[in-house]
């Protein structure tokens, strides 16, 4: 039987006692988890490298996962699917970043845009994961919190003559925002097949 990296740790961890064993499964879950993640972000990185476009990237990853967190949104059925369409994503959002001719208006309609949206849907859950009602306030007042700050510093930013990394932040607001209806769609349509 084939044991993976994660549960190798995992198991060296509960020998030496600094796992306690009836957490293993939690700890391995994470740890599975984080590895994950971490393939995801160095995924970006390369493409962000190829591109020519690391600082969009960085600034994109940084900008888009605290939201994403709390605002939710869609999710892909498996975490290869996931991988795959997050790849997409980074390389259709700095293909957008260096594509389009940006200016103010341009940005303060996807600004707009993304603002209705956020404050509109978000928190969006996963059906497989529902949120509590108190949950759901908490999230709900972080995504906000998160997207204004977000969006003041890109405004900021723009005036300020960088114009690119303003794109950039924006750019994580507005994918944020087309996360949140694609969930709402896939929440709607698996109702819609359980009733």
């Amino acid at each position: 039987m084939k044991t993976s990296l994660s549960h190798k740790i995992i198991e060296s961890m509960v020998a030496t006692g600094v796992v306690p064993s009836e957490d293993k499964e939690l700890y391995q879950y994470g740890l599975r988890q984080g590895l994950i993640m971490i393939v995801n972000v160095l995924s970006a990185i390369l493409i962000g490298l190829i591109l020519g476009m690391l600082w969009h990237c960085i600034v994109f990853l940084i900008s888009y996962i605290p939201i994403r967190s709390y605002a939710g949104g869609y999710h892909a059925s498996t975490q290869l699917r996931c991988y795959w369409l997050s790849n997409a994503l980074i390389l259709l959002v700095l293909l957008g970043i260096k594509l389009i001719p940006w200016n103010g208006y341009a940005l303060l309609a996807i600004s707009l845009f993304s603002t209705i949206i956020i404050f509109w849907l978000a928190p969006v859950e996963d059906l497989n994961k529902p949120l509590r009602q108190i949950e759901i306030v908490i999230y709900k007042r972080k995504a906000r919190i998160i997207f204004v700050l977000l969006l003041c510093f890109s405004f900021l930013l723009w005036f300020a003559g960088r114009k690119e990394i303003s794109v950039s932040i924006v750019m994580a607001l507005q994918v944020v925002s087309v996360m949140l209806i694609l969930g709402v769609m896939k929440n709607r349509s698996k109702e819609a097949i359980r009733c």
